[in-house]
């Protein structure tokens, strides 16, 4: 069995594979691995089945002008790749072309190297995965205290798991909750959902979809109330408290139960197990953060885990060094404009040095502030994870040129103009870092363990398109393991060092309270409640609360006609985003060959609908149709539809125009829709009438 590490999600998990004749036959979780500890999931253990897929694009291809595919030689799909941008930046400027790399498959190193090719053509345009997931909370945490902490579960003696659902997303984290669950650990889950993980929580609260901000506020209150705050903590290292006490003076628990519908002596009882059992932590979801106002909510829950003293503490949220790599990021880069985004939204911009994703369909519809009229999409699907579907159908159709690097045919790939199949991640080498699980730093490098026989690298397919554009002297690199050579450097590493290194290299210790000998790395050097920051830009520099933007609150003569909250973008253990759903062992393990609308009982009783009913879902931007599941796991003003399907697109219900005023992140978990039964199941596939 040769060792190897799963890059199927952002949990690296330790996988043993066996190989014959460059196929891989059988896929089981490695005992010895530090943190998954031989577990292993449904994507892994499919491994063989996805890696060697009938389905599995093998040639690149190009449209002819019929519409229909043919088939091309790779060294001609780079040519016809590199003109078109020589031409296109001749003529409209190097700005017109946007480049995306997706989280499925090109994690780690791989941006990095987008990002470079960028900087030398002379674009602004890069984009990633975090213009809709993760961002909008390192932000607000970077704004605040100057890094996203992680939260270290074995130690601690109060876990909170706000909007975030380990078991699915990574469940190899559970092994350590459990852990210290089974040693006398507080278990507190914030989800509108009765999730697996919710049935055995101390405390479950469950809140009206949006209105997190308002609750943290609240928990502050009672905190600071009952004097349950830490005083060393807060008059050394925190700027503003006076201006938090201010701020939160209104937020009752009574005043806040009739925002979240959470009873009042609940929220009391949370503040208290939370500040009266420390170390403690607090692991914010992607929930958080698909809200129109997910950034001031992530602000006041790192603000929570701050004014109680459990910052850089061994159970609390740790303070983790960034991987000491050398940089990949050119010094030079030649634009002439600033990204997509970088008016609307500023701080993205200053933070990342990187477009906002979720206007680039108005971008390229509008022609503002510049024609946008090539992309090139690596490692993503964009018609099934961006919002506004139709709206981005239409734009992408549009451009000039669309290029999608993919290993299947997926929905964003059928309206290419160029098709070039990519890899997996046993197909290629992948450097990996992990924090918090172990308490300290660990770097390492996931090997490549077969032959790609179907595509190339997208590594190589970055560097190719350099060197025909004439970049050698920027793109000095001949390998793949030149490149991961010249990366390991800083840590005086080989290639050939770190691939013996399966486990990792330990490139740092875990030291509790570092701000107390290199401070908070903010403009002040402490956690920044108050945030000038924030108020040079215009925007609040306190965490404050506001209704989402489209609410049963907020709009509520809307909310007549569309009286239901929707909720998508969860996390599935068996999938990754809209991956795998054409595996037939997954599809057999979930049991699930379509997806479903979740309906309360007592709604569904109201619209008529039993359960398998086929309903149609309406909101602003668009409908689509499928089953109901009638379930109690859910509030009854809330439906929940995964995403990820191309027979029923979540995202061509939501919204690209109501996004958070700050991180530019879209409404994914709060927006009004309605549910409604078709009776003449006839017409479902005709498009007609109900």
């Amino acid at each position: 069995m040769i060792k190897g590490i799963c890059g199927f999600c952002g949990g690296n998990c330790g996988i043993e594979l066996l190989v014959k004749d460059n196929k891989i036959i059988e896929v089981k979780g490695d005992k010895n691995h530090p943190i998954s500890k031989g577990f292993i999931c449904p994507k892994g253990k499919a491994l063989p089945e996805i890696v060697h897929s009938k389905d599995r694009l093998s040639k690149p291809m190009k449209k002819d002008e019929n519409g229909n595919w043919i088939e091309i030689d790779y060294k001609d799909a780079i040519d016809i790749i590199t003109r078109k941008l020589k031409s296109l930046k001749d003529e409209f400027g190097a700005e017109v072309l946007s480049m995306h790399t997706g989280e499925a498959g090109v994690r780690r190193q791989f941006p990095e190297y987008v990002k470079r090719f960028c900087q030398c053509y002379g674009t602004p345009n890069y984009s990633a995965a975090g213009s809709h997931c993760h961002l909008s909370k390192q932000m607000a945490n970077m704004v605040t205290m100057g890094m996203l902490p992680s939260a270290d579960y074995k130690n601690s003696k109060c876990i909170v798991l706000w909007g975030y659902n380990p078991a699915n997303a990574h469940p190899y984290m559970m092994m350590d909750i459990n852990e210290a669950v089974r040693k006398g650990a507080k278990l507190i889950v914030v989800d509108p959902n009765r999730i697996q993980t919710a049935k055995r929580a101390d405390i479950h609260l469950k809140l009206r979809p949006g209105t997190d901000g308002a609750l943290a506020l609240g928990l502050i209150y009672v905190i600071i109330k009952e004097n349950n705050y830490d005083r060393k903590f807060v008059e050394n290292w925190t700027i503003g408290f006076d201006k938090l006490v201010d701020l939160v003076k209104d937020y009752t628990p009574e005043y806040v139960e009739g925002i979240t519908n959470i009873p009042a002596e609940t929220i009391v009882e949370t503040a208290r197990m939370f500040a009266k059992n420390k170390p403690a932590n607090i692991s914010p979801g992607i929930a958080i953060e698909l809200l129109t106002n997910g950034f001031q909510t992530a602000r006041a829950i790192s603000i929570l885990q701050a004014i109680t003293g459990n910052i850089d503490l061994v159970g609390g949220a740790m303070m983790n060094s960034p991987a000491p790599l050398s940089p990949i990021k050119w010094e030079n880069p030649r634009y002439n404009k600033k990204p997509i985004g970088s008016t609307e939204f500023p701080l993205f911009y200053e933070t990342f040095d990187a477009a906002q994703a979720n206007i680039i369909s108005d971008v390229i519809l509008e022609g503002k502030p510049y024609p946008l009229k090539a992309m090139i999409v690596i490692g993503s699907n964009p018609i099934l994870t961006w919002p506004n579907a139709n709206k981005l159908k239409k734009a992408l159709k549009s451009l000039d040129l669309l290029v999608v690097m993919d290993n299947f045919m997926t929905e964003t790939a059928k309206l290419a103009d160029l098709i070039i199949p990519g890899s997996f991640f046993v197909e290629r080498y992948e450097i990996w870092n992990k924090r918090g699980m172990l308490n300290e730093g660990i770097l390492g490098l996931s090997s490549k363990i077969i032959d790609n026989e179907y595509g190339t690298s997208e590594w190589k397919f970055i560097s190719d398109i350099a060197k025909a554009m004439g970049y050698e002297e920027e793109f000095p690199w001949n390998t793949e393991e030149e490149a991961i050579d010249y990366r390991f450097k800083k840590l005086g590493l080989s290639f050939e060092e770190i691939s013996e290194m399966y486990y990792g290299y330990k490139y740092e210790d875990f030291k509790e309270k570092k701000y107390e000998e290199k401070r908070f790395d903010t403009p002040t050097g402490k956690v920044e409640i108050y945030s000038k920051n924030l108020e040079e830009l215009g925007y609040d520099p306190l965490p404050i609360y506001y209704e989402p933007l489209e609410s049963p609150m907020s709009t509520k003569d809307l909310a007549k006609e569309y009286p239901f909250v929707l909720s998508t973008g969860a996390r599935y253990l068996e999938y990754y985003h809209s991956r795998y759903r054409n595996i037939k062992s997954i599809k057999d393990y979930k049991n699930e060959i379509e997806p479903t609308v979740k309906v309360h009982p007592e709604a569904a009783e109201k619209e008529g609908i039993k359960n398998g009913d086929m309903v149609k879902v309406e909101s602003l931007r668009g409908s689509i149709k499928l089953r109901a599941e009638i379930t109690d796991n859910i509030l009854p003003t809330t439906v929940l539809i995964p995403h990820g399907w191309n027979n029923a697109n979540a995202n061509e219900l939501t919204d690209n125009e109501k996004l958070d005023p700050i991180s530019g992140f879209p409404p994914g978990r709060a927006l009004l829709v309605k549910v409604k039964k078709i009776f003449n199941l006839d017409t479902i596939d005709k498009g007609l009438g109900e």
